[in-house]
Parts: C-alpha cells; sequence; structure tokens
C-alpha cells in the first residue's frame, strides 16, 4: 500500500496536470518529477499515463471546436516515427532513463530560448513546413513516448506558429489524448515481451484511481483560469513552465 505522503504527492502531481490540459498548457510536465518519488523506472511513465488520459477528455470535450486539424495531419507520421525511436530506446536501455531527461531538459531549454529570442526581437512568426513538422513532430513524438513530455516541444512549436490560445490548447488536447491513448498498447507490449520490467501494476493503476478527485479539481480550475489569461501573458506562461519542467528533468 501507499503510504500518506506519496498519496498527497500524487495528488499535487494529479491537480497540475489537470491544470495544464484545461489551462495552462506546459506545467504538467512539473508533475513528472513528482511521479518519480513515488515509482521509479518504467512505471513512471505507466503510472502518470492513465492521469494524462483521463484530464485529455476534459479537455477535447472542451476546447475540441478550437483544433486546427490542417497543423494535426502533417505532424502524424513524424509523431509515429518519434514512437519507433522511442521504442527502440526502452528495447535497448530498459528502464535506464536519466540520459534521456537530461537530453530533452536540453532540447526543450533551446528550443524555449529561441522562441523568447524571436519574441523579443519580434520575428515573423514560422509558416507549418515539412521540415519544421519533422523536426518538432519527431521529437515530440519520443518524447511523450519515453518521459510523457511532448508538452513543450509541441507547445513551443505551435507558439511559433502564432497560434492563438484557443486554437493551441484545442489542437493540442486532440493531439494529446490521441498520441497518450495510443501508447497504451505498446506499453503492454514492451513490459511483456522486453527486459526492464512492467509500465503498469494493478497498484499502479489503484494508485492513479485514487487521484481522480485531484485529477477534476485540477481540470475545473484550469478552465477557469484560461479564460481570464491574455493572449500575451498565456504564450508567456507556456514558455515559462515549459522552461520550468525542463530544469526539473535536468535536476
Amino acid at each position: 500500500m501507499f503510504t500518506v505522503g506519496a498519496l498527497l504527492t500524487g495528488a499535487v502531481a494529479a491537480y497540475i496536470i489537470g491544470l495544464s490540459k484545461t489551462g495552462v498548457p506546459g506545467g504538467g510536465l512539473l508533475a513528472i518529477p513528482l511521479f518519480a518519488t513515488v515509482f521509479e523506472g518504467r512505471l513512471i511513465a505507466g503510472a502518470i499515463l492513465p492521469v494524462l488520459v483521463f484530464a485529455d477528455l476534459f479537455a477535447i470535450g472542451w476546447y475540441r471546436q478550437h483544433a486546427r486539424w490542417d497543423l494535426l495531419r502533417p505532424l502524424a507520421p513524424w509523431l509515429g516515427l518519434g514512437f519507433v525511436f522511442g521504442t527502440v530506446f526502452f528495447i535497448v536501455v530498459g528502464s535506464a532513463t536519466r540520459s534521456l531527461e537530461i537530453v530533452i531538459g536540453s532540447i526543450v531549454l533551446s528550443i524555449v530560448a529561441i522562441q523568447i529570442w524571436r519574441m523579443w526581437r519580434g520575428a515573423p512568426e514560422r509558416a507549418a513546413t515539412t521540415a519544421t513538422a519533422a523536426t518538432y513532430g519527431t521529437a515530440g513524438g519520443f518524447t511523450t513516448f519515453v518521459a510523457n513530455a511532448a508538452g513543450p516541444v509541441i507547445n513551443t512549436y505551435l507558439v511559433g506558429l502564432g497560434l492563438p490560445k484557443y486554437q493551441l490548447i484545442g489542437t493540442t488536447a486532440w493531439l494529446y489524448f490521441v498520441v497518450n491513448l495510443s501508447k497504451v498498447p505498446f506499453y503492454l507490449a514492451l513490459g511483456a515481451w522486453t527486459s526492464g520490467g512492467r509500465f503498469f501494476t494493478w497498484e499502479s493503476l489503484l494508485f492513479d484511481l485514487a487521484l481522480v478527485p485531484a485529477v477534476l479539481a485540477g481540470v475545473y480550475s484550469g478552465r477557469s483560469l484560461f479564460h481570464r489569461i491574455p493572449q500575451r501573458a498565456f504564450l508567456v506562461v507556456v514558455l515559462v513552465f515549459s522552461a520550468g519542467g525542463a530544469l526539473k528533468l535536468l535536476a
């Protein structure tokens, strides 16, 4: 059984995830280190996934009409390629993800720094080219598969395209829901057929079930906050949380 301290830590992480899904994109990355204090190895990714999917349901329910499908479609094959790289990674290294956290954190900080520089210089918005879709899509697919950490990569990509906040959160709502749901069969297969341990256990699923009230509090808080944040402040918050999450991974 889990201790009271572990459940409280999980509740804080679940609240942050709910908040990030419906109000402050990018903030969910801060939940990963919290889950890492309760679980280890592959169970970190496996335990956080059901919480993400549950929160995703509220995001698509509230913001689905704002999705930019013209931006999602070009990303799809590259996200799949990132999944392939993530599968190979888990086969090769098992559950040793520390080196990956350092790489992800460094990449995200670099992306955020570039975007902040562009905003400061008043650089024109990027075009959604095949090259940018390939770069961000592959990186996003890889990072979400191995660490549930695609938020900063995809969010900074969409911010660079100049999306209004409603389109950004509506687009990412569908993206993350489909991506997170599609990880389940991969995790089940990898846990059964490769070394490094399973991604899901009955104990981890019961732990997730206990976090449902915290997720609900988070998604409703996020929805209330989202409508009150001005566009410019919203973009700054996305970048700040993305950088903060990256620093957490590095630490």
